[in-house]
């Protein structure tokens, strides 16, 4: 195993120790020619050791406008407007792009939403994943005989043959891609993995191998993950944590039991009934209307428009996210002591 240290001084501040992820009052804007679009909107959690958050949200709800930000990838028009995101007590929001470009694979890792276009269509799988440890590398450089030993533990550990490595990315199906995609990122034991979508063009059966990779690697690292998606089934299979985004916001978060069981948001509740169940086979209620669009949110709640539970103060007070139940919050003026 090849691990990087940086002797280059970041900010830090105090966590606890079981503490690998805190997002505080993270806020991710693009500039239009109309308007500031406020894509990720005052949003903060923790990440323990080992833990595994999914983040949900219909499309355009900020989730991977969010992983792009921890990931230190935003570009223009985008930019960070404000907060801090501190990994094992590192804010990453203050390195600079050597710092962060050499924290990105060895601390934090990103498995891609569409892995056919993340790889190189003209370089072999065991270079592509080499690429990255000799990049990381430093002092004396790893042997040819290590790096294929490592690529070989690799490809073993997703579930690949060896063949692999000497073959090119069009030679693969789906699901064999993304479990390269995964190699590479867990190629130098990060702290933090972030899956943005890893299953989605992937049938159904592929998707239930991926995830299951996905809990094998991060239980074999001991990491953290941020699985982003939209298919609140396979969420509940694998997540012990959820948060809910709607319009840059997160407007519901706390363990997979307590939202499944007792979601306390609206909107929250309004995509847990959208799913098919065997109790109910010939009902289905979808959420009513569409996300707003972010350059023109509506006042006060943005979810105000579309939810059967609107009251006049929902329409002109923003609601705050507070505690709800054990380890579980919710932004909803329903838990207001004064209901109008």
């Amino acid at each position: 195993m090849i691990l990087v240290q940086t002797d280059q001084a970041v900010a830090e501040k105090s966590t606890t120790s079981d503490d690998v992820l805190v997002v505080d009052d993270l806020r991710v804007y693009y500039d239009t020619p109309s308007s500031v679009v406020k894509a990720v909107d005052g949003v903060s959690f923790t990440l323990r050791q080992g833990q595994r958050l999914a983040l949900v949200g219909e499309s355009g709800s900020g989730k991977s406008t969010l992983a792009t930000a921890l990931m230190g990838m935003t570009k223009a028009p985008g930019r960070v407007h404000g907060g801090h995101v501190y990994l094992t007590g590192r804010d990453l929001l203050a390195m600079n792009r050597s710092e962060m470009r050499m924290t990105r694979l060895s601390d934090i890792a990103l498995v891609p939403q569409a892995a056919l276009n993340s790889l190189n269509p003209v370089i072999r799988v065991q270079r592509q994943i080499i690429d990255g440890i000799i990049d990381h590398a430093e002092g004396e450089k790893p042997t040819k005989e290590e790096l294929n030993e490592r690529v070989q533990e690799l490809l073993r550990t997703v579930g690949l043959p060896s063949s692999v490595a000497r073959m090119y990315p069009h030679e693969l199906s789906g699901g064999m891609k993304q479990r390269v995609a995964m190699a590479i990122a867990t190629s130098l034991s990060p702290k933090l993995i972030i899956a943005d979508e890893p299953t989605s063009a992937l049938d159904v059966v592929v998707q239930r191998q991926i995830m299951e990779t996905l809990g094998q690697l991060q239980e074999g690292l001991s990491a953290s993950v941020i699985l982003i998606g939209h298919d609140m089934g396979l969420i509940a299979q694998f997540a012990d944590t959820i948060g809910i985004m709607y319009a840059g916001k997160l407007v519901e978060f706390g363990p997979v039991e307590a939202i499944f069981e007792n979601a306390q948001h609206p909107y929250t509740q309004a995509l847990i009934q959208s799913l098919p169940s065997f109790d109910h086979r010939l009902q289905s209620s979808g959420i009513p209307g569409l996300p707003p669009t972010l350059a023109n949110l509506p006042e006060g709640c943005s979810f105000n428009p579309r939810c059967t539970f609107v009251m006049d103060t929902c329409r002109i007070n923003e609601p705050a996210l507070r505690n709800v139940g054990p380890g579980q919050s919710a932004s909803c003026h329903l838990f207001d002591g004064d209901r109008k």
